[in-house]
């Protein structure tokens, strides 16, 4: 595949992101069921289908007999499917039924800088010049849109940043928590599908009296549709089809296509604006994404050059 072709599904993958959190919005507009049950929909309908989807590719199998070989891995996918697919759905939509979709999406964005933060701490080690400065401009941006400059008052209201950032928190532990799955020989695909599937099938549990019928009503059904076709399992398909051409890094970078097309597509729908100091919070945050994933291509560029030596005085 052409590399300039990877680049443009992983950014369309961002678009689609944008597009399900637009939709989940003017579902809101027309409907009084629930985020979390909206997420439930998602999760199950989409699980169902990618599921399926993979199972036709020969990919099914192979993690499956995986997962029975090793019991334990079983609870480690029920795990993931509650705190890295519940969790994520659920406060992401819960997020944008209270400040719309572009706050969200951009105070969301926002997440990579603070990761640099705590892997400062952790690794007791004080961070580049490179991921200082975007953690400054994430905070800055963040600052600027939810206040407009003014401190004293809050143009987003607070409950949507916390969501937001606590939608932040566990999408940063999908990924940490994800990545051991991989480690086990467990196809990313595999546990995505599945993810949502278990997710779904949990959240009947918890939702009592689950109604169907206002998902399919003349004036949601779209957004749902749209929401699962595009929003989630597109959206899933052409962005690990972009990456295997590329590294994570730029897929990084690229994903900055996410808050953009949210914050442009909600002022085409909804006829949300922001002033002229929101939209430079807007621009930092942007910025502060693109040092984030700068910073990791760095550090990326320093191990292959460390292991090139190696090689060579081996």
């Amino acid at each position: 595949m052409n590399r300039n072709f990877a680049l443009f599904l992983v950014g369309l993958a961002g678009v689609c992101w944008a597009s399900s959190g637009i939709a989940a919005q003017d579902f809101f507009t027309h409907s009084e069921k629930t985020p979390l049950e909206l997420s439930n929909i998602r999760m199950f309908l989409s699980g169902i289908i990618m599921t399926a989807t993979i199972f036709l590719r020969g990919k099914f199998l192979p993690s499956f007999s995986r997962l029975n070989r090793k019991k334990i891995l079983w609870l480690y996918l029920i795990i993931y499917g509650i705190l890295g697919v519940i969790m994520v759905q659920f406060t992401y939509f819960q997020a944008i039924s209270i400040g719309g979709a572009a706050a969200t999406t951009v105070i969301l964005s926002a997440t990579p800088a603070m990761v640099v933060i705590w892997e400062s701490v952790y690794n007791k080690k004080f961070p580049r010049r490179v991921e200082i400065l975007a953690v400054i401009l994430a905070v800055t941006g963040v600052f600027l849109l939810v206040t407009g400059g003014n401190p004293t008052k809050l143009l987003v209201p607070i409950s949507c940043v916390f969501w937001s950032l606590l939608s932040g928190a566990v999408f940063a532990f999908s990924m940490i928590f994800g990545k051991y799955l991989i480690d086990e020989k467990i196809d990313p695909s595999f546990m995505i599908c599945v993810g949502m599937l278990i997710g779904g099938l949990i959240n009947f549990a918890v939702v009592r009296d689950f109604n169907w019928s206002p998902f399919f009503a003349p004036e949601t059904i779209f957004d749902v549709a749209w929401i699962i076709i595009f929003g989630t399992i597109t959206a899933f398909w052409i962005f690990n089809l972009g990456l295997k051409f590329l590294t994570p890094e730029e897929s990084a970078i690229t994903a900055t296509t996410e808050p953009a097309s949210s914050v442009v597509m909600s002022y085409f729908v909804f006829g949300t604006a922001f002033g002229l100091i929101e939209s430079i919070g807007i621009i930092l945050v942007l910025l502060a994404i693109f040092c984030a994933g700068l910073s990791r291509v760095k550090k990326s560029a320093l191990t292959k050059k460390d292991n090139c030596s190696i090689f060579h005085l081996k």
